[in-house]
């Protein structure tokens, strides 16, 4: 008597063995191991682009103020004249009142804007950098070109704004910077260049182009005005 088909059929049907899943399950591990780098790279390259954008964008709006203000920089550095508490304010500050004319900008505040009071500055803050809810800012200006006090004044390979780092409060920090903190306008304590884009930081030139550089920073510290007759250790 001939067999059953449908007995033959079933005859052929196997599931996989231990082996072929666990040959399976290793490729599976392997490409995961081989892509989740790549990914990694991708988000951190999208974010400093994003970073990038926006220090571009500080550009354009440094431009706009000197056309208001005779092609003078905003201050590094500047105490409000309307606070009673004489707070301390900056080139953020500036820039933004300058540009948004905020009607419910506080003047009694220490660094509203580079600190990122209620949320309504996130302009000023660095999606790659640590948040913290007295941040003093992700950005600050590089103050040798800053205090030249026009940008036509900048020698051109001098960065005018940089990544900073967000909040520094021991002493201790300041040694792991390769450049002096007072080239970098900041709260004694709170900033430097801050490399956190996968080993680089991204520079903002007077001429509105912005890089990531993964040596200008140590170039700076042997060298802070770049001056090849000079070594300003």
């Amino acid at each position: 008597m001939p067999d059953n088909p449908m007995t033959a059929r079933r005859t052929r049907i196997r599931g996989f063995t231990l082996i072929e899943l666990l040959v399976v399950v290793s490729i599976i591990a392997l490409l995961i191991s081989i892509l989740t780098p790549s990914l990694s790279r991708a988000r951190q390259q999208a974010k400093a682009t994003h970073c990038m954008t926006r220090l571009a964008e500080f550009m354009k709006a440094t431009v706009a103020y000197g056309n208001d203000h005779h092609f003078q920089l905003p201050p590094a550095h500047y105490n409000a004249r309307d606070s009673a508490a004489s707070a301390v304010h900056g080139w953020a500050e500036a820039l933004y009142v300058s540009l948004y004319q905020d009607k419910h900008y506080s003047f009694d505040e220490d660094f509203p804007v580079m600190r990122n009071r209620d949320d309504r500055y996130e302009l000023w803050t660095c999606a790659e950098g640590i948040p913290r809810a007295n941040s003093s800012g992700h950005y600050r200006v590089y103050e040798y070109s800053w205090r030249r006090g026009s940008l036509d004044a900048v020698r051109a390979r001098l960065p005018l704004i940089t990544d900073a780092n967000p909040d520094v409060t021991s002493p201790l920090d300041q040694r792991s910077s390769w450049i002096a903190m007072e080239r970098i306008a900041g709260i004694a304590g709170e900033a430097y260049i801050d490399e956190r884009h996968y080993g680089g930081a991204n520079y903002a030139f007077n001429d509105g182009h912005v890089i990531r550089s993964t040596t200008l920073k140590r170039q700076l510290a042997l060298d802070w005005d770049l001056d090849p007759a000079t070594t300003n250790r």
